[in-house]
C-alpha cells in the first residue's frame, strides 16, 4: 500500500517536471522570437536613415561633379590621346617610381615629405623647400631671345641617356612625343613632355604639342597632375621644345582666382580684385573636336604674337578644381614685361610654378621668412604693363576683328 502510493506520487512529480520543462523552451523560444522582432523594427529605420544619408551625399557629390560626356563613340575615344591618357599616366608613374630608385638616374632623390608652408595671407600662396634642385641641377642655359636658333652642341634631349626616357606616345600624324624624367624633379613625377623631340624645336610652342598637352590633361581622372611651359625670357631652361608634368595635390592660389569673362564665352581674365594678371581660356569636358580645335588655335595665335612681341609668356594647364567643373581643363596664360636672361639659383625665380601659387625655395631661411606681400611684388614686377595689349589681342582673335595694326612689335 505504501509503496504504490510512493511510486504514484513520484509518477507525478515526474510529469509536473516535465511540463514545467516544456513550458520553460516555449517560453524561451517566444520570448527570443520577441526579442528578434523588436531588434529588427528598431534597427530598420536606423538602415534607412543611414542609407538615405549615404544617398544624399552621393547625389550631391554627383552633382558637384558629374559624369563627363564624350563626344565621340566609345571605340573611337579610346583610340585618342584622352582616351589612352589614363594608361600612359598609371604606365608613367610605375616607372618614374622604379627610375627613381636607381642611382645615377637623378641628381637627387626627392624626399616624400619636404618642409613647407602655406604664406599667412588672403591668398594661401604655397611655399615647398627643396635645397638639392639649387645646388645640384644642371646650369640653365641663356637663351637670348623669344626666336632662338636651335644650337645641337648644346644640351637638348636628344641627348638623355636612353633610361631616361620612360615612354614615347605616338600622336596624330605619326609624331611622337618623349616623356622624359627631370633628373631634378621638383615633385613627384616630376617629367619632361617633350614634342617631336629629333625635329629639334625650338623652345617655341607650336599648335599640335599645345593640342597633345591639352588633350592628354582632358582624359586625365587625376586632378593633381598640372601641366607647364616657361618660354625664353620666361625661366626656360633649355632650348628644345620641352613642357613640364607636375604631381601638386595641393590647392594653389591660380585654383580659385575670380575670373571676368574677356571674349567668346571660354576666354577670361582674372578679375581686377585679384593682385595679379593673366588670361583664362576654359576647355569644357564637353567641347567637341572643332570647339578644342579652335581654341587651340587661339591660344597658339597669342603665343606666336607674344613671340613676335617680345613678350616672354608662362602657361600653367590644370584641371578645374572649382565646384561643379569636374573634367574642364583650365590654361592659363601669364604675360610679362621683364626678359630674364640668366635663373639666378640663390634668388626668388617666377617661373610657371610660382605665377600659379606654388613656390619651391632653395634654404630654410626663405621658406621662413617668405611673406605673401613680397610674392606678390615679385610677380607685379616681372609683370609690369605686358598683360593689358595681350588681353587687347586676345580679344582681337577671338572675334575676328582687324588685326594689322598689331603687325608692329609692341615697346614694353
Amino acid at each position: 500500500m505504501y509503496s504504490r502510493t510512493l511510486r504514484k506520487l513520484t509518477q507525478i512529480n515526474c510529469d509536473s517536471w516535465r511540463l514545467l520543462s516544456s513550458f520553460r523552451r516555449v517560453a524561451a523560444t517566444e520570448l527570443s522570437r520577441r526579442r528578434h522582432c523588436w531588434r529588427s523594427v528598431v534597427a530598420l529605420p536606423v538602415f534607412v536613415v543611414a542609407r538615405s544619408v549615404a544617398c544624399k551625399v552621393a547625389m550631391a557629390k554627383e552633382e558637384e561633379n558629374p559624369k563627363r560626356k564624350r563626344t565621340q563613340s566609345k571605340a573611337k575615344y579610346v583610340t585618342t590621346i584622352q582616351g589612352k591618357a589614363p594608361h600612359y599616366l598609371n604606365s608613367l608613374k610605375v616607372r618614374w617610381e622604379q627610375l627613381h630608385e636607381i642611382p645615377g638616374i637623378f641628381a637627387y632623390q626627392l624626399q616624400k615629405t619636404r618642409p613647407n608652408r602655406v604664406l599667412p595671407g588672403k591668398y594661401k600662396f604655397y611655399a615647398e623647400l627643396n635645397p638639392d634642385r639649387t645646388l645640384k641641377r644642371r646650369i640653365p642655359q641663356t637663351i637670348e631671345n623669344l626666336n632662338p636658333t636651335f644650337k645641337p652642341k648644346q644640351f637638348n634631349f636628344n641627348k638623355v641617356d636612353a633610361l631616361e626616357v620612360m615612354m614615347t606616345i605616338d600622336d596624330v600624324d605619326k609624331t611622337e612625343v618623349q616623356m622624359i624624367v627631370n633628373r631634378s624633379p621638383l615633385t613627384r613625377f616630376h617629367t619632361v613632355v617633350c614634342p617631336d623631340v629629333k625635329n629639334n624645336l625650338v623652345q617655341r610652342i607650336t599648335a599640335h604639342s599645345l593640342k597633345f598637352c591639352i588633350n592628354f590633361m582632358r582624359g586625365l581622372d587625376d586632378i593633381d597632375i598640372r601641366m607647364g611651359y616657361n618660354s625664353p625670357g620666361a625661366l626656360a631652361s633649355v632650348n628644345h621644345l620641352h613642357f613640364h608634368l607636375l604631381h601638386l595635390p595641393q590647392d594653389l592660389y591660380i585654383n580659385h582666382v575670380e575670373l571676368e569673362e574677356l571674349a567668346g564665352g571660354y576666354v577670361y581674365r582674372l578679375s581686377k580684385s585679384m593682385p595679379t594678371e593673366a588670361i583664362c581660356v576654359i576647355f569644357e569636358a564637353n567641347d567637341d573636336e572643332a570647339e578644342v580645335q579652335e581654341k587651340v588655335n587661339n591660344l597658339h595665335k597669342l603665343a606666336d604674337w607674344m613671340c613676335g612681341q617680345n613678350i616672354p609668356h608662362n602657361l600653367f594647364i590644370t584641371p578645374d578644381r572649382r565646384p561643379g567643373k569636374r573634367g574642364n581643363v583650365q590654361v592659363f596664360v601669364f604675360a610679362r614685361s621683364q626678359y630674364c636672361v640668366n635663373k639666378d639659383l640663390a634668388e626668388f625665380n617666377v617661373g610657371f610654378c610660382e605665377l600659379a601659387g606654388y613656390i619651391p625655395v632653395g634654404d630654410s631661411d626663405k621658406l621662413e621668412n617668405l611673406t605673401e606681400p613680397m610674392v606678390i611684388k615679385r610677380i607685379r614686377e616681372i609683370t609690369g604693363t605686358a598683360p593689358q595689349a595681350v588681353y587687347t589681342r586676345m580679344k582681337q582673335i577671338v572675334n575676328g576683328e582687324d588685326q594689322s595694326i598689331w603687325e608692329q612689335p609692341l615697346t614694353i
